[in-house]
């Protein structure tokens, strides 16, 4: 067994998937993604794939899953698993004011918002942006998905990779493809904030961003950042080799 939503039954019915089974799971639980991190040893990045069905799982890592949860195999493949995640789904999470997870990328800090709920159609956050210049922004990024931003405070100058440069203010609002190369640049008196919505899964946009998180670990780059500043000339010329005139 190498993976842990492929197989059929003998009857030629699919079995119950790894990604709803998981959650179900999860939820009967009431654990986060982080929770389960904890219990497992397994990557939060790692779970939330699985969760959304981009990834499967060895079955050594399988085992360690049920390990964790204290659960055998069977169990979590079981029938009843299998129609608890057939049911309408009936989530719902909130975030106070001032709990979203914070996030930083240079002059620009993110909260993330709702991020116990894995699986989801977009990652909605607000962000306090702070850069003034391409070159203070990290250029243009890109990254898949589409994306909403919302103007709270402050004023936004929009760079696009294939639009005229686009301002807006509080108010004013703003949807595109984000795999458009793309950047926030703050141009009023205050600082800007917006409300920005994006369909692009949050370890991928961790990930495009650079992220440096609260344990101030970076994570690598996994999509293209278009950088707009050019590399600066090396300070002043060549300077001459001075030759010593042969004594005589």
């Amino acid at each position: 067994m190498t993976t842990a939503s492929a197989a059929s039954t003998e009857s030629g019915e699919a079995s119950p998937n790894l990604g709803a089974s998981l959650r179900r799971l999860r939820f009967q639980r009431r654990l986060s993604i982080a929770e389960v991190s904890a219990l497992t040893g397994i990557a939060k990045s790692t779970l939330s794939r699985v969760e959304n069905s981009q990834l499967s799982l060895t079955y050594s890592k399988l085992l360690q899953l049920c390990r964790g949860l204290k659960i055998d195999v069977a169990e979590l493949f079981s029938d009843q698993a299998t129609q608890e995640a057939a049911r309408p789904s009936a989530r719902r999470t909130f975030t106070l004011p001032e709990t979203g997870r914070p996030v930083a990328v240079g002059l620009q800090g993110y909260d993330y918002l709702c991020t116990e709920l894995s699986g989801k159609k977009m990652t909605p956050m607000t962000g306090i942006i702070r850069s003034r210049t391409l070159a203070e922004s990290n250029g243009l990024l890109k990254h898949e998905g589409e994306e909403f931003s919302y103007v709270l405070e402050g004023r936004l100058e929009l760079h696009t990779e294939f639009y005229a440069p686009l301002i807006l203010d509080p108010g004013g609002s703003v949807y595109f493809d984000s795999t458009m190369g793309h950047a926030y640049l703050s141009i009023g008196s205050t600082p800007l904030k917006i409300l920005c919505v994006c369909t692009t899964p949050e370890h991928v946009l961790e990930q495009a961003l650079q992220v440096r998180d609260v344990s101030g670990q970076d994570t690598e780059p996994a999509l293209e950042v278009a950088r707009t500043v050019k590399p600066r000339a090396p300070a002043g010329g060549a300077r001459p080799v001075r030759r010593s005139r042969p004594r005589r």
